[in-house]
C-alpha cells in the first residue's frame, strides 16, 4: 500500500467514527426521550380516564404500526439514502410527542402513539448507516455502539422523566418533543449521508411502498436471513417476558418498592450498554457473530430459568445480569450477520424486515408472558422466557453449518 493511500485509507477511517460517533448522538436522544414519556404512559392515560384495556391498547398500537412501517422506511432509505429517513425518523418523533402533550382524550393519544410508531425507523436505518460505513470486520462493534445508545437512552430518560414529572405529567412529554426537534437540527447539521448508498429516488410511489412486502416471502424464504429474523424474533419475545413481568415479580416476591424496580432495570440497562459499547466488538473479533448469538441464547435461558424460582435478592441480582449480557451479545451480532448476508443496495429493507421482527416480538412476548405470569406465577413466565432461548439454539443448529461459523469468525 503507498503512502497515499495509507493517508486515504487513515481519513476515510476517521471521517466513519466522526459519522458513528454523531449517529450514536443521534439514536442516544431519540431513544433518551422515549425513555422519559414512556414510563408514564399509563399515568397520564389514568388522568384521561383511560382504562387498563386502552392502556394496553396505546402500548401494542406502537409496535404495531412499526411492524408496519419499518420495512417501507426501509426501503426509503435504499433509495432516497440513509440521512433524509433518519431525519424524517427524529420529525415523526416530536410531531408524535407534540400531540401527545397536548391529548385530551383517548383518541388524540392513540393518534399520538400510532404516529410515533410509523416513523419509529431511526435504529434499523441507523444499522443500514452502519453497514454502509464500517468494514465488515469492525461492524459488531458499531452495531453494539448503537445498541449501547439505545440502552442508555433508557437507563437515562425514566430517570428525567421522573424530575420533570413533579410539575406535571405533560412537562416530560413537551421536554421529549423539544429533545427531538433539537436532535433533528443537529443530524441536519451535522450527520452526512453515507457514500456508498446510491440515490435512486422513490420513482413510482406506490411500487416504493409496496415493494418490501411484495418481496417478503422470498426474504423470509433466504435460509441465511429467515434464521436471524427467527433469533430476533425468539430472543426479544424472551426478554419482552421479562420486561412486562419484572415488576410484579419484583414487588410480590422481593418485596422492592418501585425506587427498587428503577434501579434494577437500571442496572440491566447499564450491563446491557456496556456489552454493547465495549465488549461485543472484541469478542466478534475472537469468536465471529455466530458464537455470539448461541452464547446469548445460552445465557438467556441460564438467566432466565431460575427467576421464577428463587427468593434470594443477591441470586435475582446475578440472573438479572446475566440475562442483559446474553441479549447485549446476542443483538448487535444478529444485525451484523444480516447486513454481512445482504446485498448493500438492500440493507435498509432487510434491516427494516428485522425491525419489524423485534415489533412484533415485542406484542407476541408481552401477551404470552402476562398470561403465563397469571396462569403460573414468575416460575411460568420465566421458563416460558427461557425455553423461547432453547429455541434460539434449536433454530441456529439446524439452520447454520460449521463452514458458516467459520466465515463468520473470519469477517
Amino acid at each position: 500500500m503507498t503512502k497515499s493511500e495509507d493517508l486515504t485509507e487513515s481519513t476515510g477511517s476517521a471521517t466513519n467514527r466522526s459519522a458513528l460517533m454523531i449517529l450514536f448522538l443521534t439514536v442516544f436522544i431519540d431513544l433518551l426521550g422515549f425513555g422519559i414519556v414512556i414510563p408514564f404512559l399509563p399515568l397520564f392515560a389514568e388522568q384521561l380516564h383511560v382504562r387498563a384495556a386502552g392502556i394496553g391498547l396505546l402500548v401494542a398500537i406502537y409496535s404495531l404500526t412499526q411492524l408496519i412501517f419499518a420495512p417501507i422506511l426501509g426501503s426509503f432509505s435504499d433509495r432516497m439514502g440513509r440521512r433524509p429517513i433518519i431525519l424524517l425518523g427524529l420529525f415523526g418523533s416530536a410531531v408524535g410527542y407534540t400531540i401527545y402533550g397536548f391529548s385530551i382524550s383517548f383518541a388524540w393519544l392513540l393518534l399520538s402513539r400510532t404516529v410515533h410508531g410509523a416513523f419509529a425507523g431511526t435504529v434499523s436505518t441507523a444499522q443500514a448507516y452502519v453497514a454502509d460505513t464500517t468494514p465488515p470486520g469492525r461492524r459488531t462493534h458499531a452495531m453494539g455502539m448503537i445498541g449501547a445508545a439505545f440502552g442508555l437512552g433508557f437507563v437515562l430518560g425514566p430517570a428525567i422523566g421522573g424530575l420533570l414529572g413533579h410539575w406535571g405529567l405533560r412537562v416530560p412529554v413537551f421536554f421529549a418533543a423539544a429533545l427531538s426537534l433539537a436532535n433533528l437540527l443537529f443530524a441536519a447539521w451535522r450527520l452526512p449521508e453515507p457514500h456508498l448508498v446510491q440515490q435512486r429516488g422513490l420513482g413510482d410511489l406506490a411500487r416504493a411502498i409496496t415493494e418490501p412486502w411484495r418481496r417478503l416471502p422470498a426474504i423470509l424464504a433466504n435460509p441465511a436471513l429467515g434464521s436471524l429474523f427467527g433469533d430476533a424474533f425468539l430472543l426479544t419475545s424472551a426478554f419482552a417476558i421479562l420486561e412486562t413481568t419484572f415488576a410484579l415479580l419484583a414487588a410480590q416476591h422481593f418485596g422492592y418498592s418501585a425506587t427498587g424496580i428503577g434501579g434494577l432495570l437500571a442496572f440491566a440497562g447499564l450491563i446491557q450498554a456496556l456489552v454493547q459499547g465495549y465488549l461485543v466488538g472484541k469478542l466478534a473479533k475472537r469468536a465471529g457473530e455466530f458464537y455470539l448469538v448461541i452464547a446469548g441464547a445460552v445465557l438467556t435461558m441460564v438467566g432466565m430459568a431460575p427467576m421464577g424460582l428463587t427468593r434470594s435478592r443477591d441470586l435475582l441480582l446475578v440472573l438479572l445480569g446475566v440475562v442483559a449480557i446474553g441479549y447485549g451479545l446476542a443483538s448487535p451480532a444478529i444485525a451484523s450477520l444480516i447486513t454481512k448476508r445482504t446485498p448493500a443496495p438492500e440493507q435498509g429493507q432487510v434491516l427494516g424486515v428485522n425491525q419489524s421482527a423485534l415489533s412484533l416480538a415485542r406484542i407476541f412476548g408481552p401477551l404470552v408472558g402476562g398470561a403465563l405470569y397469571q396462569l403460573a406465577g414468575g416460575t411460568g413466565a420465566y421458563i416460558g422466557a427461557a425455553l423461547l432461548g432453547a429455541s434460539v439454539l434449536l433454530l441456529s443448529s439446524a439452520t447454520a453449518s460449521p463452514a458458516v461459523a467459520g466465515a463468520n469468525a473470519e469477517g
